[in-house]
């Protein structure tokens, strides 16, 4: 079961950062501050960073020695950063940090594992990616109230349905949610290991939800290796970024209509971007951001390959060009945010 856990971390994000990496920063893409968060797995150091690319200023806003590598969200309002640390039970908890104070403190107790940290328009609610203890097979959503410090669960008595990915969209103040079935996932699994063959991915179900946790509306059924997924400003669309295989960079982005269901290619990998993934529309529907790792295609890859470097990227809708906004060298992004998006 640990395999098949990290192989979905992998999926999503591999997580590494090296010494001495040199950082670039490109002041011509967005008016929004950006949070941007990096792992150094030497030292285990998770360095938290606000770009602001009409000043073209990187700060530092935490440094920290934590538990491999996190998810985290940033609440301008209240200068506090919210991140997934290791616990003293050796789980993995949701923490706040208070950055006018320096000083942390742990808000839940209740999981076995947390991450994909997002966080409402109002800043008044914590979306997590978790695993409840005791249970190691499927991933829930629960949500974290600032104001009350009480936490919800959604569909925690489901013991099949597994969440892979979501993202909350804060102009419709909704969420798509990739999840698919556990027994179908480990049925591929045994399959590919039986058989000696390649390893099919699940059926992925993307599905709407508001910020109870009700299934608003079904978008598709999709059997790709899905790494990132987003809901445009209008709710007209979905965009998804998935891999060919497990084992290989090349990687595709394609654009679900909502109510015709088609779905259109937007963006392939190559020699410059590969490995694209964590995919988010911008606040217009002009474009959309994503990472992108430098890894060669013509060969085996490898979860954990070290790449040369990785950069936040944006894609341009209207002019079909690709432009960089914050670059890592022999590096990789573990996650980002913007402060209107």
């Amino acid at each position: 079961m640990k395999k098949k856990v990290l192989l979905l971390f992998a999926i999503v994000v591999v997580m590494f950062f090296l010494l001495g990496s040199k950082l670039f920063f490109n002041n011509n893409v967005s008016d929004s501050k950006f949070y941007i968060n990096i792992f150094n797995p030497k030292n285990l150091m998770n360095t938290f960073y606000q770009y602001d690319p009409i000043k073209n200023t990187n700060k530092i806003l935490l440094s920290g020695n934590m538990e491999d590598y996190t998810s985290f969200a940033y609440s301008e309002g209240n200068n506090k950063l919210y991140f997934a640390d290791g616990a003293k039970d050796h789980t993995i908890q949701l923490f706040e940090n208070d950055l006018n104070t320096n000083q942390s403190k742990q808000l839940t107790t209740e999981f076995s594992n947390i991450d994909f940290i997002q966080i409402d328009k109002e800043q008044n609610i914590l979306f997590m990616r978790v695993l409840l203890k005791d249970e190691y097979k499927n991933f829930h959503i629960a949500t974290y109230n600032l104001q009350t410090n009480k936490v919800k669960i959604w569909a925690k008595e489901d013991k099949d349905r597994s969440i892979l990915d979501f993202n909350y969209n804060p102009n419709s103040n909704k969420l798509i949610v990739v999840s698919y079935s556990e027994k179908d996932d480990t049925k591929k699994l045994e399959e590919a290991n039986n058989n000696h063959t390649k390893l099919q991915p699940p059926k992925y179900s993307l599905d709407i939800y508001n910020t109870e946790g009700e299934k608003k509306e079904h978008i598709d059924t999709v059997e790709k290796f899905i790494s990132g997924v987003s809901l445009a400003p209008d709710n007209s669309s979905v965009i998804i970024s998935y891999d060919e295989k497990i084992t290989s960079p090349i990687s595709h982005v394609a654009e679900i209509d909502i109510k015709s269901n088609n779905m259109k290619p937007l963006l392939s990998s190559n020699s410059s971007y590969s490995k694209i993934r964590s995919v988010k529309f911008d606040e217009k529907k002009e474009g959309f951001y994503f990472l992108s790792s430098f890894i060669d295609e013509k060969r085996d890859y490898s979860v954990l390959e070290i790449p040369k470097e990785s950069m936040l990227c944006y894609y341009d809708l209207r002019t079909n060009k690709i432009r960089n906004v914050w670059k890592a060298e022999k590096s990789i992004l573990v996650n980002y945010s913007a402060d209107n998006f």
